[in-house]
């Protein structure tokens, strides 16, 4: 329960439980072993389900059930396959986690949810391997070394049988360490900065929206109900929360940002007063010479009648962009956007956005690093029991993409990540009466990484190896036994 990915994660958990549930599914009669084994993990999601509030979500309840099938057949085919690979057994785990990690990810669309690797976000020199091969990779090293570990207590710890296994996997953990040390200590990006601030509205607007809401019997979750009540009551009560991001958009300005983000969906904006906001927020960025990027929930007069937007706004008053967020959550009942990143020139490097979700599909990520980004803006709004995790995924994709990101969370926790994962900045929304991030945030020239390049090819390998493994395991004990 501490190894999957919640804010109760404890790191070193997601290199011990592999060790001894692995020894378990090794030692048991095999039936008993599998059944154990995926209740184990079961009881795992079901804690991760409870603690980020989603238990009772239909579709995300299917999806990891699916995921528990998916690694409990990786532990199945280390008990099936392993002693029959000679010595490449200590590869049929780690192979086959990680296949089933990814696979849950094509079949589900779940992001990269349920991903081992995702618990060691704050490891800094084992979070370099994402530059190459995702955060995959290193699923990859944390089963490996379950593996070993198993392999050696199986062999008795007795040196003379195990000693070549033993120092692979030794040369190998070792050589990924400190070529993750070497890259953190000598391609750091140390170059010019940019100073972004974060900012959500106070306790006190917040409050007198609501309490705005509550006497015209709205409920701003219930969009259609929304857009049917009374449009300048509706925009009253919604004007508390723009008016004070709008105050500290200046503040902010004024104390040296060059680019202030908001929140996702704090805002609320009616569709007749949208331009009306944008025009005031142009004349402050005009006024200050600063990028905006607001954030904001649009309610429309057609269904779904709410889209979730991020509109960036540029020193000369002009909008750059306004991005629909392309995945959002089973919770939002909205119209997905098409799905393309945006990008803009600034004097800071180029610069692009999506919003909270987008950040956990590696793929639209990639976009950006394909596209020569430097600077990646991401407005979330999260919960309680979401909040640690959700910003911590967030720094996977600054490292496998080389940049440098940004993201402004209300309802949860805001960081600011340098690209090799480095969090210069945060920001604990439950912990403050009102709550800002500043951080200057280096970012030309953008560092350049191999998984930007290839993408998800580290995974699609152990996919594939993966399927050919049980072949290629039974057609070498047949050799074996002639």
């Amino acid at each position: 329960m501490l190894a999957v990915h919640t804010d109760w994660n404890v790191p070193l958990a997601a290199w011990v439980f592999p060790v001894f549930l692995l020894r378990y599914a090794r030692q048991a009669p095999a039936r008993r072993a599998v059944l154990m084994v995926g209740l184990s993990l079961l009881i795992g999601q079901l804690f991760w389900l409870g603690v980020t509030s989603l238990l009772f979500v239909l579709s995300a309840l299917f999806a990891f059930t699916l995921l528990t099938l998916l690694q409990t057949a990786a532990f199945a085919a280390d008990r099936l396959l392993a002693e029959r690979a000679g010595p490449l057994r200590t590869l049929v785990f780690p192979t086959t986690l990680v296949a089933g990690e990814y696979l849950f990810t094509l079949i589900t669309g779940f992001g990269d949810f349920g991903a081992l690797g995702s618990t060691q976000s704050g490891t800094l020199p084992l979070l370099q391997v994402a530059s190459v091969t995702g955060v995959y990779g290193i699923t990859f090293v944390l089963a490996w070394f379950a593996s070993v570990v198993n392999t050696v207590w199986a062999e008795g710890f007795a040196w003379p049988r195990v000693r070549r296994t033993v120092l692979v996997h030794a040369c190998v953990l070792g050589l990924v360490f400190a070529a993750g040390g070497a890259r953190l200590l000598f391609d750091a990006p140390e170059t010019r900065t940019v100073r972004v601030a974060g900012i959500s509205p106070s306790a006190d607007a917040d409050r007198a929206s609501s309490e705005a809401l509550e006497r015209i019997g709205v409920k701003y979750w219930r969009a259609q109900e929304v857009s049917g009540a009374d449009p300048g009551a509706v925009g009253a009560a919604f004007a508390p929360i723009t008016e004070d991001l709008v105050t500290r958009t200046r503040q902010q300005a004024s104390a040296g940002a060059k680019i202030v983000v908001w929140p996702e969906t704090h805002a609320r904006v009616l569709e007749r007063d949208q331009a009306s906001l944008l025009a005031r927020v142009g004349a402050e960025a005009k006024q200050a010479g600063i990028h905006v990027e607001l954030a904001y929930a649009l309610y429309t007069a057609q269904a779904p009648y709410i889209r979730n937007v991020a509109v960036l706004v540029d020193p000369s008053g002009a909008v750059r962009w306004t991005y629909d967020k392309t995945h959002p959550t089973p919770m939002e009942p909205m119209t997905p956007g098409p799905g393309t990143v945006p990008v803009t020139d600034s004097p800071y490097g180029r610069i692009a956005s999506v919003i909270c979700y987008d950040a956990d599909y590696p793929g639209l990520m990639r976009q950006a690093a394909d596209q020569d980004v430097a600077l990646m803006l991401v407005p979330a709004n999260d919960w309680q029991g979401f909040a640690a995790l959700h910003a911590e995924k967030a720094v996977f994709r600054a490292v496998e993409n080389g940049y440098a990101l940004f993201r402004q969370s209300t309802h949860g926790n805001s960081t600011a990540v340098d690209s090799q994962g480095r969090v210069l900045g945060h920001a604990a929304y439950f912990r403050t009466e009102q709550q800002t991030l500043v951080a200057d945030l280096p970012v030309q020239p953008r560092t350049s990484t191999v998984y930007s390049a290839i993408g998800d090819v580290f995974a699609w390998l152990c996919l594939a190896a993966a399927a050919l493994c049980p072949l290629w395991t039974y057609s070498r004990r047949g050799r074996v036994s002639r």
